[in-house]
C-alpha cells in the first residue's frame, strides 16, 4: 500500500510540475539548452585533441547531476515587492543585454581562431552570466546562491590560456625530472639530468608536458571540487579537500616518474612507452580513491543535512519571473541569428579568396647523405598529422678564414619534418598544440 501511495504522490508530482511549465520557462530552457550546446560543442575540440583536457568530457554530465542535486533540495523563491521587482528588471535587462551583445565577436573570432584560448573562457562567462540571470529571475537571490556552484563548475573543463598553462608545465616538468633524478641516483641507479631529461645508461628518459602532471593536477582539480559540493562541504573544507588532491596527484606523478625511470634503466627505452599510459591511469585511479577518503574523512566531522523544501509544487507556482517572455523569446532569436550570421559571413568572405600558391618543400635528395626518416608512432599520434615525412642529410659548413682548405672543414647534420593538416575544425588546434616553442 505505501509504495501504491509513493508511486501515485510521484506521479502527481510529475504532473504537477509539467502544468507549472509556463510559457517564460519553455521559451527560457530552450534558450539556455541552445547556449550550453554551442559552448560545449566549442570547447570539444580542445578536448578531442589535447590530452590534458579529456577530462573535459565528463564535466557537462557532473555538472548536470550537481544542479538536478541542488535542484532537489532548492530554497523556496524570494518574495520580492513591486518596487524592488522593477529595479531588478531594469538591472536584468542591462546584463543580459550586454552578455547576449557579447556572443557576436565571441563567435566571429571563435570560428576563425578557435585555438585562441581566452575566448573560451569570455564564452563560459557570457554563458554562466545569462544562466545565473534566469535563475535570478525566477528565484531571486536564493536561488542564485543555491545554484551558483554547478554553474560555475563548467569553468574546470575550460583549457587554461597559454600564459598561466605553459609556466605551470616547465616548471612541473623541470621539478618532476630533477625529483626523479635524484630519486633513482639514491637506489644506486647512475642518472644525470639535463634539463627536463635524465640520462641514463640505455639512453635518455623525457619528461615531457604529458609527463609533468599538469594533467593529473587539472583532474584533481576536477575531483575535489566535485566530491566537495556531492559532500555539501564548508568553504574552508572544500579549499583543504582540493589540496590533498593536488597534492596526490603531484606526489603519485613523481612516484611515475621514477618508475618510468627505473624501467628505462633496468630493462629498455623501449619498455618505458609500454608502461607509461598504464602508469597515467594508475594517478587517475589513486587520486580518485585517495580523495573519495578524504572527504569522506571530513564529512564525518560534520555532516549537515540539506534543508529541502516541504512543498515543490508552490515553490514554482510562487515563483515570478522578473524578465518577461518576450526577453527570452528575443535572446533565443538573438543567439540563432548570431550563429547564422558568423557561418554565413565567413562563408561570404571564402567564396572569394584567390587561391595561393601552396607551401611545399623541394627535398635535397642529391645532398651527402640523404635519407628518409621513419617518424615515430608516439609523434604521429601526438600531432595527427595528414600527410608528413621526415628527412637528414650532411652540409658542409661554411669553413672560416684561417682554414682554407676545404678537405678540413666540417660537416652539419640536418633534419627537416614536413607535416600537413588538412583544414577541418581542429585543424589549427591541432598545429598549434605541439609549436617549437611549446615542446622544446
Amino acid at each position: 500500500m505505501q509504495s501504491v501511495a509513493g508511486e501515485r504522490s510521484t506521479s502527481r508530482t510529475s504532473s504537477t510540475l509539467l502544468k507549472n511549465l509556463s510559457a517564460p520557462v519553455v521559451v527560457a530552457l530552450l534558450m539556455l539548452t541552445v547556449l550550453w550546446l554551442l559552448l560545449w560543442h566549442q570547447l570539444s575540440g580542445e578536448w578531442s585533441v589535447n590530452e590534458q583536457y579529456n577530462y573535459g568530457w565528463f564535466v557537462p554530465f557532473f555538472a548536470l547531476y550537481l544542479f538536478w542535486l541542488r535542484w532537489l533540495d532548492r530554497p523556496a523563491p524570494e518574495v520580492r515587492s513591486q518596487k524592488l521587482e522593477v529595479r531588478s528588471r531594469l538591472v536584468a535587462a542591462i546584463i543580459g543585454l550586454a552578455a547576449l551583445l557579447l556572443l557576436l565577436p565571441i563567435r566571429l573570432f571563435e570560428i576563425g581562431t578557435p585555438e585562441w584560448r581566452p575566448l573560451g573562457w569570455i564564452h563560459t562567462a557570457s554563458v554562466a552570466t545569462l544562466t545565473l540571470l534566469y535563475i535570478w529571475s525566477a528565484g531571486g537571490k536564493p536561488w542564485l546562491h543555491h545554484f551558483a556552484f554547478p554553474i560555475a563548475f563548467f569553468f574546470v573543463a575550460v583549457p587554461w590560456v597559454t600564459p598561466i598553462e605553459g609556466p605551470i608545465i616547465q616548471g612541473l616538468m623541470r621539478v618532476v625530472a630533477a625529483v626523479a633524478a635524484e630519486t633513482v641516483t639514491l637506489l644506486g641507479i647512475p642518472a644525470r639530468l639535463e634539463g627536463n631529461l635524465i640520462r641514463v645508461t640505455s639512453g635518455l628518459v623525457g619528461v615531457n608536458e604529458a609527463c609533468s602532471g599538469v594533467r593529473s593536477l587539472q583532474t584533481a582539480l576536477m575531483i575535489g571540487l566535485l566530491f566537495g559540493e556531492l559532500k555539501r562541504l564548508s568553504i574552508l573544507r572544500r579549499i583543504a579537500l582540493v589540496a590533498g588532491a593536488t597534492a596526490i596527484a603531484l606526489t603519485a606523478n613523481c612516484c611515475r616518474a621514477v618508475f618510468l625511470v627505473w624501467i628505462a634503466a633496468t630493462e629498455n627505452i623501449s619498455e618505458v612507452n609500454r608502461w607509461h599510459n598504464l602508469a597515467g591511469y594508475a594517478i587517475v585511479a589513486l587520486v580518485f580513491v585517495g580523495t573519495v577518503i578524504f572527504a569522506m574523512l571530513l564529512t564525518r566531522k560534520t555532516q549537515t543535512a540539506p534543508q529541502s523544501i516541504r512543498n515543490p509544487q508552490s515553490a514554482i507556482r510562487n515563483s515570478t519571473f522578473i524578465l518577461p517572455t518576450s526577453y527570452f523569446v528575443f535572446a533565443f532569436c538573438w543567439i540563432v541569428a548570431v550563429e547564422l550570421g558568423a557561418h554565413l559571413w565567413y562563408r561570404a568572405h571564402e567564396s572569394n579568396l584567390v587561391t595561393t600558391t601552396g607551401w611545399n618543400v623541394q627535398w635535397p635528395a642529391a645532398a651527402l647523405n640523404f635519407r628518409k626518416l621513419k617518424i615515430d608512432e608516439e609523434v604521429r599520434r601526438q600531432l595527427r598529422f595528414d600527410q608528413g615525412r621526415a628527412a637528414s642529410w650532411t652540409w658542409p659548413a661554411a669553413s672560416s678564414p684561417a682554414t682554407s682548405n676545404p678537405a678540413s672543414s666540417k660537416t652539419i647534420t640536418c633534419l627537416l619534418y614536413l607535416f600537413r593538416w588538412n583544414p577541418g575544425r581542429n585543424s589549427a588546434l591541432l598545429a598549434n598544440l605541439h609549436r617549437p616553442d611549446v615542446c622544446l
